[in-house]
């Protein structure tokens, strides 16, 4: 069992961006991922290294990252639908087509990525404020810790769906879609997540299936009792800390 000090919550926050320089970096996050690492999308076709498209402008961004370093690690979108069709739908064949109230309720999960770099994040030498010595290795030891673990980036995944399927229950959606390869559909069925088939395979960067899940059900599991409490804070909430800062110094 993974103790407080080793949790999720101990060593990374999650933010909604909610202003446009937040929005920017979680562009930036994706141009990393889908551009540099990955190799999914054409950088020629982003040179201010941001990869968006037509669905962010209906869209709610998520990101990660490193409680002491402050470095930004992952990111997802959820995605309201646009004259009644989600992005999934232009790639794959549904089995039933999605009735109108059921679109009013739903919201798709895209566009999940943890940075390379976080999958080999190691310990840094100095504290939360540049310091040093016993109080910068405590803080490091959180990082020796995950950087231990062999699913380090799906800790930071479930981060990141967490805050994401709070948010669609704080927003009264009940559903949410996802297009997603078979490993990692495997991977969130083997942590209990129920997940209901709703059309056949496509070619999209390799095979993707897409599914549907049941929000208040994801919300149910267990996973989350121990940690990822903190949910997700806005980013506006860090300029306005800076800027109260600024204020009184």
């Amino acid at each position: 069992m993974i103790s407080e000090k080793h949790s999720f919550d101990s060593c990374f926050e999650v933010f909604l961006a909610d202003t446009p320089e937040s929005k920017q970096i979680h562009y930036n996050l994706r141009y990393q991922v889908y551009c540099d690492e990955m190799g999914y999308e054409d950088k020629d076709s982003f040179p201010d290294q941001m990869e968006f498209d037509e669905w962010d402008r209906h869209s709610v961004h998520f990101m990660v990252r490193h409680r002491y370093t402050g470095q930004w690690l992952g990111a997802l979108r959820l995605v309201y639908q646009n004259q009644s069709v989600f992005p999934f739908e232009s790639k794959c064949v549904t089995d039933e087509p999605i009735l109108p109230e059921q679109y009013k309720n739903s919201i798709e999960l895209s566009r999940l990525c943890v940075l390379r770099e976080a999958r080999r994040f190691a310990p840094r030498s100095y504290g939360q404020n540049g310091s040093f010595g016993e109080e910068a290795g405590k803080e490091a030891s959180n990082i020796r810790y995950l950087h231990s673990l062999r699913n380090q980036s799906r800790s930071i995944m479930w981060g990141l769906i967490r805050a994401a399927v709070v948010y669609s229950a704080q927003n009264h959606l009940t559903q949410m879609y996802f297009l997603v390869a078979p490993a990692l559909a495997y991977a969130v069925k083997k942590e209990g997540f129920e997940m209901r088939q709703v059309g056949d395979a496509c070619d999209h960067r390799g095979q993707r299936i897409p599914y549907a899940l049941d929000v208040e059900h994801i919300l149910e599991n267990p996973l989350w009792q121990k940690d990822y409490k903190n949910d997700f804070r806005c980013y506006s909430e860090l300029t306005e800390r800076v800027a109260a800062k600024r204020q009184w110094a």
